[in-house]
């Protein structure tokens, strides 16, 4: 499951005090998409979204094979990139040049010309002099940027000038000519297609689940995937990727297909669905039914599905063919890209005939109910009976990569490679298993807690949060490789912060990743690390695919009975007064929306809903509640598990805690440092006797606000879930960190 199906290694040239200044900008004459530091800027559906790039500079593909760059940019020391409106496919690149901030906005926007559709990429140079004396700055655009208005070099003190330009990058795979240069210049200016990228967008987002938590960062990356994944997509093709993986791969497709429908996006489903292959890898075709299972869940459409059984049924009956493995498991296959007895293997089958047992029995289909029941006894029977004598001959603690060995006897050995954790993704028995009423025993069950532990103690040289890469530092898939845990009683929490360990340490663009990520550290992007080499494709939507996943399912999640699950993977970081956390228009069976929200005072914890009645009632249940249950408004406690199960009908319950969370104190704050890595030269300033009084200082000397848990996540950026808190309101420099 490590899909390096390219060899390419790129490496970031680092930026620092003990090296050389190194120029990151890509030449002219042709397009340049292996760079570290990528992202991508288009539009939905289009064929060859811009892959762009730290330095405001862009690859155009599409047959004209160029890169374009400014060349105002000077490889400075700090520099920021960031999505403009915080989740915008608007890249702003920031940076402070000859006593001026510099900022390189630059998006995507459909047009059409002469009635043909294009992309225009549409770019602004704002040059602010806040010196005291007047400076000359010349964009020095590439020559394919056409100017849309005319603005001097000159920039008097204590002023601002705009450069706008657009390049036309994508026909949507047509044949078409390019519009002629007069044509897209007069198509109208920035601002208008700002205004209407934005309003696009967020329509688009409207439709799906939105999700509220005290990490805001969360909610742009989020916000971005979503969008990200509409960007690389061709037409109705959800590819994998622009600068690598421009295609269809087949486990993937499964996996960002399921994201969207759990996120809410169902108007296009019937069309993602048809575009399903499973001609690359065996655990696709055995999981196969599970986009058609969710779709079923999600919109009771029995009509398509049954249309479309004989496709399934045909996949899932290569199951038992497939039985050839030690102990009748699953036969020999190369899932993560060596060849092997893999347990993902084993698991994606048993999570693939509980997906068809769930069609079956809502298609009213007895027989192939019954067969689906039959199969997955049997191989599961055989499955815990190969993984239990590989733990006892071997005296293991854990649950193997694969069923017949060690994890010191295959590739699972290499220090670093995540392959450990391979099964506890790509299967999808533990947890979407759990939602699809499989029973949780046997090792994968028992041994799961134990499994995350191993693993992650037989890491070198990482920092929490990471499973490691192929080989290496960590993935995009890190932190889906956190949502077996939610099926578990002590990691639960691990998917959300295995995501904020990818923002804080791994991004190569603004919540953008690549698939392996071998190195990161420290370069002239601030705040926070950095991938330094990358394999795959950045962004990588499959990574980013299971990273909305876990996040949403770690908040909310839909049972094939018809019970939803609240706060399963909540961090205790968020269970603080003043934090609630939420998830509104998320979707559930029959095409309904519910949202849920989450509140803490002291040590009462309430649930409030909204929306749609779930058929099976909620089930509450957030990691602080395992055995720390006093008592609770309404529903039914499991206080040994930690579980309120309310009735349908009921709107809310206020759980009252035995003991209320409790953090640790990690330490102080560099104010100053925290708000020049973000941008404000001119540091920190205290406006007045209050905690609250705290404020940046931009480049024009303006004081404006600053997150304080922000610059905890900046400062401690491998101790994931960090917040501020100070102890005394009339003691402004009394904040610190806290995690628990």
């Amino acid at each position: 499951m490590t899909l390096i199906r390219t060899a390419t290694l790129v490496v970031l040239a680092m930026i620092g005090a003990s090296l050389p200044v190194v120029a990151i900008r890509p030449p002219a004459a042709h397009a340049d998409t292996g760079q570290v530091d990528s992202a991508v800027i288009g539009w939905d559906g289009d064929t060859d979204a811009a892959i762009a790039h730290r330095d405001g500079s862009f690859d155009i593909r599409a047959g004209k094979n160029v890169t374009v760059h400014f060349g105002i940019y000077n490889n400075p020391s700090k520099m920021q990139w960031s999505n403009a409106g915080g989740y915008y496919p608007a890249l702003v690149t920031q940076f402070e040049r000859d006593n001026a901030t510099v900022t390189i906005t630059n998006f995507g926007d459909a047009v059409t010309v002469g009635g043909n559709a294009y992309v225009a990429v549409y770019s602004r140079v704002s040059v602010f002099n806040h010196d005291t004396v007047a400076h000359t700055l010349d964009p020095a655009p590439s020559s394919q940027l056409l100017p849309l208005n005319s603005a001097a070099n000159a920039v008097a003190p204590g002023q601002t000038v705009a450069h706008d330009y657009v390049v036309a990058v994508d026909r949507f795979g047509a044949s078409y000519a390019w519009p002629s240069n007069s044509a897209l210049t007069t198509a109208g200016g920035y601002d208008t297609h700002y205004q209407h990228m934005s309003a696009y967008w967020d329509a688009k987002l409207a439709g799906i689940a939105a999700i509220s938590v005290p990490d805001p960062r969360l909610v742009n990356a989020f916000k971005a995937g979503y969008i990200y994944t509409n960007i690389v997509k061709d037409g109705n093709h959800l590819n994998v990727g622009e600068n690598g993986y421009d295609q269809l791969f087949d486990h993937d497709l499964l996996g960002i297909l399921v994201s969207l429908m759990e996120e809410g996006d169902l108007t296009n489903a019937q069309a993602y669905l048809r575009t399903l292959i499973t001609n690359q890898y065996p655990d696709a075709i055995y999981k196969l039914v599970w986009p058609w299972a969710v779709y079923l869940q999600k919109t009771g459409d029995t009509g398509y599905v049954s249309a479309n059984l004989a496709t399934l049924s045909n996949a899932i009956h290569q199951i038992p063919g497939d039985e050839t493995g030690p102990g009748k498991t699953m036969m020999r296959s190369n899932a993560i890209d060596t060849n092997g007895y893999w347990t993902v293997d084993d698991e994606s089958a048993l999570f693939g005939l509980l997906a068809y047992r769930y069609i079956a029995q809502r298609l009213g289909n007895g027989t192939e109910q019954s067969w689906a029941q039959s199969q997955y006894d049997t191989l599961f029977a055989a499955v815990n009976r190969q993984l239990q004598s590989t733990i006892d001959t071997n005296h293991l603690t854990y649950v193997p990569c694969a069923v017949d060995q060690s994890d010191t006897a295959n590739r699972c050995s290499t220090t670093n490679d995540a392959n450990w954790a391979s099964m506890l993704l790509f299967g999808r028995w533990n947890w979407d298993g759990l939602l699809f009423g499989a029973t949780a025993t046997g090792p994968m069950a028992s041994l799961l807690d134990a499994t995350y532990d191993y693993g992650f103690a037989h890491l070198s040289g990482l920092p929490a949060h990471t499973y490691g890469g192929y080989t290496g530092y960590s993935t995009a898939y890190n932190a889906g490789y956190g949502e077996a845990a939610l099926a578990g009683k002590i990691h639960r929490a691990e998917g959300v912060y295995d995501y904020q360990f990818m923002i804080n340490n791994t991004q190569s663009g603004p919540y953008s990743w690549w698939e392996g990520i071998p190195t990161a550290g420290a370069t002239n992007w601030t705040p926070g690390g950095h991938a330094t080499s990358g394999t795959g494709s950045s962004p990588h939507m499959w990574g980013q695919a299971n990273a909305s996943k876990v996040l949403l399912n770690s908040l909310i999640a839909e049972r094939s009975d018809g019970r939803v699950i609240v706060g399963r993977g909540v961090p205790g970081e968020w269970l603080r007064d003043g934090q609630p956390v939420g998830v509104a228009n998320y979707p559930i069976a029959g095409g309904k929306r519910i949202g849920a929200t989450i509140s803490t005072s002291g040590n009462a914890v309430t649930l409030t809903l909204s929306g749609a009645t779930p058929a099976g009632g909620v089930e509450f249940d957030v990691p602080a509640f395992i055995g720390n249950i006093a008592s609770a408004s309404a529903g039914t406690v499991d206080k040994a598990n930690g579980t309120v199960v309310l009735p349908a009908g009921t709107t809310g319950v206020t759980v009252t805690l035995a003991t209320a969370p409790s953090f640790r104190a990690t330490g102080g704050l560099d104010l100053s440092g925290y708000c020049t890595s973000i941008g404000n030269i001119g540091g920190a300033a205290l406006d007045g006797t209050t905690a609250y009084d705290w404020k940046c200082v931009s480049s024009a000397g303006t004081h404006v606000p600053m997150s304080l848990d922000a610059a905890c996540a900046g400062q401690y950026r491998t101790i994931e879930g960090v917040f501020a808190r100070f102890s005394a309101m009339t003691d402004p420099y009394s904040w610190q960190c806290y995690s628990s």
